[in-house]
Protein backbone atom coordinates (compact mmCIF):
# COMPACT_ATOMS: atom_id res chain seq x y z
CA UNK A 1 0.00 0.00 0.00
CA UNK A 2 1.26 3.45 -0.83
CA UNK A 3 2.43 5.43 2.19
CA UNK A 4 0.49 8.63 2.75
CA UNK A 5 2.08 11.75 4.10
CA UNK A 6 0.33 13.59 6.87
CA UNK A 7 -1.89 16.15 5.14
CA UNK A 8 -0.59 19.62 5.90
CA UNK A 9 -0.45 23.04 4.32
CA UNK A 10 2.73 22.27 2.37
CA UNK A 11 1.18 19.22 0.70
CA UNK A 12 -2.19 20.83 0.23
CA UNK A 13 -1.05 23.54 -2.13
CA UNK A 14 -1.24 20.73 -4.70
CA UNK A 15 -5.01 21.18 -4.48
CA UNK A 16 -4.42 24.47 -6.28
CA UNK A 17 -4.12 22.48 -9.50
CA UNK A 18 -7.30 20.45 -9.16
CA UNK A 19 -9.55 20.76 -12.19
CA UNK A 20 -8.54 23.77 -14.13
CA UNK A 21 -5.21 25.57 -13.91
CA UNK A 22 -2.35 23.10 -14.36
CA UNK A 23 0.88 21.87 -12.88
CA UNK A 24 2.70 25.16 -13.15
CA UNK A 25 0.57 26.50 -10.26
CA UNK A 26 0.95 23.51 -7.93
CA UNK A 27 3.37 25.23 -5.60
CA UNK A 28 2.14 28.79 -5.99
CA UNK A 29 1.16 30.06 -2.57
CA UNK A 30 -0.08 33.42 -3.78
CA UNK A 31 -3.85 33.83 -3.31
CA UNK A 32 -5.72 33.53 -6.56
CA UNK A 33 -7.23 36.85 -7.66
CA UNK A 34 -11.01 37.07 -7.79
CA UNK A 35 -12.19 38.10 -11.26
CA UNK A 36 -15.78 39.20 -11.86
CA UNK A 37 -15.74 40.49 -15.43
CA UNK A 38 -18.48 42.79 -16.66
CA UNK A 39 -20.75 41.45 -19.40
CA UNK A 40 -19.48 44.04 -21.84
CA UNK A 41 -20.80 44.41 -25.36
CA UNK A 42 -24.24 42.92 -25.87
CA UNK A 43 -24.69 41.82 -22.26
CA UNK A 44 -25.76 43.03 -18.83
CA UNK A 45 -24.92 42.29 -15.21
CA UNK A 46 -27.77 40.79 -13.20
CA UNK A 47 -28.00 39.47 -9.67
CA UNK A 48 -29.42 36.13 -8.58
CA UNK A 49 -29.79 37.01 -4.94
CA UNK A 50 -26.16 37.46 -3.86
CA UNK A 51 -24.79 35.77 -6.97
CA UNK A 52 -23.58 37.95 -9.86
CA UNK A 53 -24.33 36.73 -13.37
CA UNK A 54 -23.87 38.00 -16.91
CA UNK A 55 -26.84 37.83 -19.25
CA UNK A 56 -26.64 37.92 -23.03
CA UNK A 57 -30.02 38.21 -24.81
CA UNK A 58 -30.27 36.27 -28.04
CA UNK A 59 -30.52 38.08 -31.35
CA UNK A 60 -33.99 38.32 -32.85
CA UNK A 61 -37.33 39.95 -32.05
CA UNK A 62 -39.33 37.09 -30.60
CA UNK A 63 -38.73 35.34 -27.23
CA UNK A 64 -35.56 33.30 -27.41
CA UNK A 65 -34.74 29.81 -26.09
CA UNK A 66 -32.43 29.94 -23.08
CA UNK A 67 -29.09 28.44 -22.12
CA UNK A 68 -27.52 28.31 -18.67
CA UNK A 69 -23.73 28.43 -19.14
CA UNK A 70 -21.58 27.12 -16.28
CA UNK A 71 -17.87 27.86 -16.12
CA UNK A 72 -15.36 25.53 -14.51
CA UNK A 73 -13.14 25.61 -11.46
CA UNK A 74 -11.70 28.97 -12.49
CA UNK A 75 -14.77 30.47 -10.82
CA UNK A 76 -15.75 34.11 -10.92
CA UNK A 77 -16.97 35.56 -14.18
CA UNK A 78 -14.36 35.37 -16.94
CA UNK A 79 -14.15 37.11 -20.29
CA UNK A 80 -13.35 33.78 -21.98
CA UNK A 81 -16.79 32.48 -20.95
CA UNK A 82 -18.39 35.80 -21.92
CA UNK A 83 -17.01 35.24 -25.43
CA UNK A 84 -18.65 31.81 -25.62
CA UNK A 85 -21.94 33.27 -24.34
CA UNK A 86 -21.87 36.08 -26.94
CA UNK A 87 -21.32 33.58 -29.75
CA UNK A 88 -24.31 31.53 -28.60
CA UNK A 89 -26.39 34.73 -28.29
CA UNK A 90 -25.45 35.67 -31.86
CA UNK A 91 -26.98 32.35 -32.91
CA UNK A 92 -30.30 33.32 -31.31
CA UNK A 93 -30.02 31.86 -27.80
CA UNK A 94 -30.33 33.92 -24.63
CA UNK A 95 -27.51 32.93 -22.29
CA UNK A 96 -27.24 33.34 -18.52
CA UNK A 97 -23.73 32.85 -17.14
CA UNK A 98 -23.74 32.81 -13.30
CA UNK A 99 -20.64 33.28 -11.16
CA UNK A 100 -21.48 30.48 -8.76
CA UNK A 101 -18.12 30.39 -6.96
CA UNK A 102 -15.01 32.56 -6.39
CA UNK A 103 -16.84 35.86 -6.82
CA UNK A 104 -16.01 37.13 -3.32
CA UNK A 105 -13.83 36.33 -0.32
CA UNK A 106 -16.74 34.43 1.19
CA UNK A 107 -16.87 31.81 -1.58
CA UNK A 108 -13.24 31.56 -2.67
CA UNK A 109 -13.07 27.80 -2.16
CA UNK A 110 -14.96 25.42 -4.45
CA UNK A 111 -16.60 23.83 -1.45
CA UNK A 112 -20.28 23.29 -0.60
CA UNK A 113 -21.46 25.35 -3.57
CA UNK A 114 -25.28 25.56 -3.21
CA UNK A 115 -27.06 23.93 -6.13
CA UNK A 116 -29.89 26.33 -5.26
CA UNK A 117 -27.92 28.99 -7.18
CA UNK A 118 -28.82 27.13 -10.36
CA UNK A 119 -32.46 26.84 -9.24
CA UNK A 120 -32.49 30.61 -8.86
CA UNK A 121 -31.00 31.01 -12.33
CA UNK A 122 -33.76 28.89 -13.86
CA UNK A 123 -36.39 30.84 -11.92
CA UNK A 124 -34.91 34.11 -13.20
CA UNK A 125 -35.05 32.90 -16.80
CA UNK A 126 -38.61 31.62 -16.41
CA UNK A 127 -39.79 35.03 -15.18
CA UNK A 128 -38.56 36.94 -18.24
CA UNK A 129 -41.02 37.63 -21.08
CA UNK A 130 -38.18 37.65 -23.62
CA UNK A 131 -37.37 33.99 -22.86
CA UNK A 132 -39.33 31.39 -24.80
CA UNK A 133 -41.52 29.05 -22.79
CA UNK A 134 -40.19 25.53 -22.68
CA UNK A 135 -37.04 23.70 -21.70
CA UNK A 136 -33.68 25.31 -20.93
CA UNK A 137 -30.33 23.92 -22.01
CA UNK A 138 -27.39 23.77 -19.63
CA UNK A 139 -23.79 23.80 -20.88
CA UNK A 140 -20.88 23.18 -18.52
CA UNK A 141 -17.14 22.58 -18.79
CA UNK A 142 -15.10 20.52 -16.29
CA UNK A 143 -16.45 21.32 -12.82
CA UNK A 144 -19.25 23.13 -14.63
CA UNK A 145 -20.04 19.85 -16.41
CA UNK A 146 -20.28 18.15 -13.02
CA UNK A 147 -22.68 20.88 -11.92
CA UNK A 148 -24.67 20.74 -15.17
CA UNK A 149 -25.25 17.00 -14.87
CA UNK A 150 -26.22 17.33 -11.21
CA UNK A 151 -28.68 20.11 -12.03
CA UNK A 152 -30.29 18.13 -14.86
CA UNK A 153 -30.64 15.08 -12.59
CA UNK A 154 -32.76 17.07 -10.14
CA UNK A 155 -34.68 19.60 -12.29
CA UNK A 156 -36.88 18.62 -15.23
CA UNK A 157 -36.86 22.15 -16.60
CA UNK A 158 -33.57 21.17 -18.25
CA UNK A 159 -34.29 19.98 -21.77
CA UNK A 160 -30.75 19.48 -23.08
CA UNK A 161 -27.35 18.99 -21.46
CA UNK A 162 -23.90 19.60 -22.95
CA UNK A 163 -21.21 18.48 -20.49
CA UNK A 164 -17.60 18.88 -21.60
CA UNK A 165 -14.73 17.04 -19.88
CA UNK A 166 -17.37 15.52 -17.59
CA UNK A 167 -17.30 13.67 -14.30
CA UNK A 168 -19.54 10.74 -13.46
CA UNK A 169 -19.19 11.35 -9.71
CA UNK A 170 -19.39 14.26 -7.31
CA UNK A 171 -15.94 15.22 -6.02
CA UNK A 172 -14.70 16.62 -2.76
CA UNK A 173 -14.32 20.38 -2.59
CA UNK A 174 -10.98 22.08 -3.19
CA UNK A 175 -9.26 25.42 -3.00
CA UNK A 176 -6.66 27.25 -5.06
CA UNK A 177 -5.36 28.70 -1.79
CA UNK A 178 -3.40 26.80 0.91
CA UNK A 179 -6.05 25.20 3.13
CA UNK A 180 -6.60 22.28 5.48
CA UNK A 181 -8.17 19.82 3.05
CA UNK A 182 -9.68 17.81 5.91
CA UNK A 183 -12.13 20.69 6.40
CA UNK A 184 -13.34 20.57 2.80
CA UNK A 185 -16.56 18.68 2.22
CA UNK A 186 -18.43 18.08 -1.00
CA UNK A 187 -18.00 20.42 -3.97
CA UNK A 188 -21.81 20.86 -3.88
CA UNK A 189 -24.58 21.22 -1.32
CA UNK A 190 -28.37 21.09 -1.19
CA UNK A 191 -30.22 22.64 1.71
CA UNK A 192 -26.88 23.32 3.40
CA UNK A 193 -25.98 19.62 3.42
CA UNK A 194 -23.17 18.08 1.37
CA UNK A 195 -24.05 16.12 -1.74
CA UNK A 196 -22.43 12.64 -1.31
CA UNK A 197 -18.94 12.79 -2.77
CA UNK A 198 -15.66 11.05 -3.55
CA UNK A 199 -12.69 12.06 -1.42
CA UNK A 200 -9.28 12.69 -2.99
CA UNK A 201 -6.79 9.88 -2.54
CA UNK A 202 -3.87 12.28 -2.24
CA UNK A 203 -0.31 11.06 -2.82
CA UNK A 204 2.33 11.76 -0.21
CA UNK A 205 4.37 14.91 -0.81
CA UNK A 206 7.40 13.02 -2.12
CA UNK A 207 5.29 11.13 -4.67
CA UNK A 208 4.39 14.44 -6.35
CA UNK A 209 8.08 15.18 -6.69
CA UNK A 210 8.84 11.73 -8.14
CA UNK A 211 6.13 11.67 -10.78
CA UNK A 212 2.62 11.57 -9.32
CA UNK A 213 0.16 13.41 -11.54
CA UNK A 214 -3.26 14.99 -11.20
CA UNK A 215 -4.62 12.48 -13.71
CA UNK A 216 -3.22 9.60 -11.65
CA UNK A 217 -4.66 11.06 -8.45
CA UNK A 218 -8.12 11.33 -9.99
CA UNK A 219 -7.91 7.83 -11.49
CA UNK A 220 -6.90 6.28 -8.16
CA UNK A 221 -9.49 8.28 -6.24
CA UNK A 222 -12.18 7.26 -8.71
CA UNK A 223 -11.17 3.58 -8.55
CA UNK A 224 -11.24 3.63 -4.76
CA UNK A 225 -14.79 5.02 -4.87
CA UNK A 226 -16.31 2.33 -7.10
CA UNK A 227 -18.32 0.99 -4.18
CA UNK A 228 -19.65 4.43 -3.24
CA UNK A 229 -22.78 4.47 -5.39
CA UNK A 230 -24.20 7.46 -3.50
CA UNK A 231 -21.50 9.68 -5.04
CA UNK A 232 -22.46 8.72 -8.61
CA UNK A 233 -24.17 11.43 -10.63
CA UNK A 234 -27.64 10.03 -11.38
CA UNK A 235 -27.50 10.09 -15.17
CA UNK A 236 -30.53 7.78 -15.22
CA UNK A 237 -32.58 10.55 -13.55
CA UNK A 238 -31.90 13.05 -16.35
CA UNK A 239 -35.01 13.34 -18.50
CA UNK A 240 -33.24 15.08 -21.38
CA UNK A 241 -30.79 14.26 -24.16
CA UNK A 242 -27.15 14.61 -23.11
CA UNK A 243 -24.10 15.45 -25.22
CA UNK A 244 -20.77 14.66 -23.60
CA UNK A 245 -17.49 16.04 -24.97
CA UNK A 246 -14.01 14.89 -23.95
CA UNK A 247 -10.37 14.93 -25.03
CA UNK A 248 -8.60 11.58 -24.89
CA UNK A 249 -5.29 13.31 -24.09
CA UNK A 250 -6.77 15.15 -21.08
CA UNK A 251 -4.02 14.98 -18.44
CA UNK A 252 -6.05 16.62 -15.69
CA UNK A 253 -8.79 14.08 -15.06
CA UNK A 254 -10.15 11.03 -16.97
CA UNK A 255 -13.06 12.80 -18.65
CA UNK A 256 -13.40 10.26 -21.48
CA UNK A 257 -13.48 7.31 -19.08
CA UNK A 258 -16.01 9.04 -16.86
CA UNK A 259 -18.04 10.09 -19.90
CA UNK A 260 -18.08 6.49 -21.10
CA UNK A 261 -19.32 5.40 -17.68
CA UNK A 262 -22.16 7.94 -17.87
CA UNK A 263 -23.14 6.80 -21.38
CA UNK A 264 -23.10 3.13 -20.38
CA UNK A 265 -25.12 3.66 -17.21
CA UNK A 266 -27.70 5.71 -19.12
CA UNK A 267 -28.06 2.98 -21.73
CA UNK A 268 -28.44 0.27 -19.10
CA UNK A 269 -31.13 2.31 -17.33
CA UNK A 270 -33.02 3.10 -20.54
CA UNK A 271 -32.47 6.82 -19.97
CA UNK A 272 -32.57 9.37 -22.83
CA UNK A 273 -29.77 9.06 -25.34
CA UNK A 274 -26.27 10.09 -24.30
CA UNK A 275 -23.93 11.07 -27.15
CA UNK A 276 -20.20 11.03 -26.44
CA UNK A 277 -17.84 13.06 -28.65
CA UNK A 278 -14.32 11.86 -27.84
CA UNK A 279 -11.45 13.67 -29.56
CA UNK A 280 -8.36 11.50 -29.86
CA UNK A 281 -5.70 14.21 -29.78
CA UNK A 282 -7.40 16.91 -27.70
CA UNK A 283 -6.88 17.70 -24.02
CA UNK A 284 -8.89 19.27 -21.22
CA UNK A 285 -9.21 22.56 -23.09
CA UNK A 286 -10.65 21.09 -26.29
CA UNK A 287 -14.02 22.74 -25.70
CA UNK A 288 -15.27 26.27 -26.12
CA UNK A 289 -15.35 28.96 -28.79
CA UNK A 290 -13.82 27.97 -32.11
CA UNK A 291 -13.02 31.52 -33.23
CA UNK A 292 -12.35 35.00 -31.82
CA UNK A 293 -10.98 33.50 -28.61
CA UNK A 294 -10.21 35.61 -25.57
CA UNK A 295 -6.59 35.64 -24.45
CA UNK A 296 -7.62 33.70 -21.34
CA UNK A 297 -8.71 30.83 -23.58
CA UNK A 298 -5.71 30.98 -25.90
CA UNK A 299 -3.34 30.72 -22.95
CA UNK A 300 -4.65 27.29 -21.92
CA UNK A 301 -4.88 25.61 -25.32
CA UNK A 302 -2.70 22.51 -25.23
CA UNK A 303 -1.70 23.15 -21.61
CA UNK A 304 -3.79 20.33 -20.10
CA UNK A 305 -3.04 17.54 -22.52
CA UNK A 306 -3.07 17.35 -26.30
CA UNK A 307 -1.88 20.27 -28.39
CA UNK A 308 -3.21 23.73 -29.11
CA UNK A 309 -3.92 22.64 -32.70
CA UNK A 310 -5.84 19.54 -31.56
CA UNK A 311 -7.83 21.54 -29.01
CA UNK A 312 -8.82 24.04 -31.70
CA UNK A 313 -9.69 21.30 -34.18
CA UNK A 314 -11.97 19.70 -31.58
CA UNK A 315 -13.66 23.04 -30.95
CA UNK A 316 -14.22 23.63 -34.66
CA UNK A 317 -15.74 20.17 -35.10
CA UNK A 318 -18.04 20.61 -32.09
CA UNK A 319 -19.56 23.95 -32.98
CA UNK A 320 -22.03 22.83 -35.70
CA UNK A 321 -22.81 19.72 -33.66
CA UNK A 322 -23.61 21.84 -30.62
CA UNK A 323 -25.92 24.11 -32.64
CA UNK A 324 -27.68 21.14 -34.23
CA UNK A 325 -28.12 19.52 -30.79
CA UNK A 326 -29.57 22.72 -29.34
CA UNK A 327 -31.88 23.22 -32.35
CA UNK A 328 -33.21 19.69 -32.03
CA UNK A 329 -33.91 19.95 -28.31
CA UNK A 330 -34.81 23.60 -27.78
CA UNK A 331 -36.50 24.38 -31.09
CA UNK A 332 -35.41 26.44 -34.07
CA UNK A 333 -33.98 29.80 -33.15
CA UNK A 334 -34.42 31.71 -36.44
CA UNK A 335 -37.14 34.37 -36.70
Amino acid sequence: MRTRGKVGIGCLVIVLAIVGIGAFMWFNREPRPIVVAEAGTGGERVMLGDTPANFFPGSGDRPRPAILLLGGSEGGLKESRNVFARQLAAEGYSVLYPGYTATSEANRAFDMVPLEIFDAALDWLAARPDIAAGPVAVIGHSKGAEGALLLASRDQRIGAVIAAMPSDVVWQGFSFDPVDVSKLQSSWSVGGKPVPYVRYDMPAWYEWITGATMLGMFEESRAAADGNSRALIAIEAIDAPVMLVCGEQDNLWPGCDMGGNLRDRAKTAGAPEVELLAYEDAGHWGFGPASDLDEGDKRYLGQMGGTAEADMAARADQWPRILAFLDTNLGERED
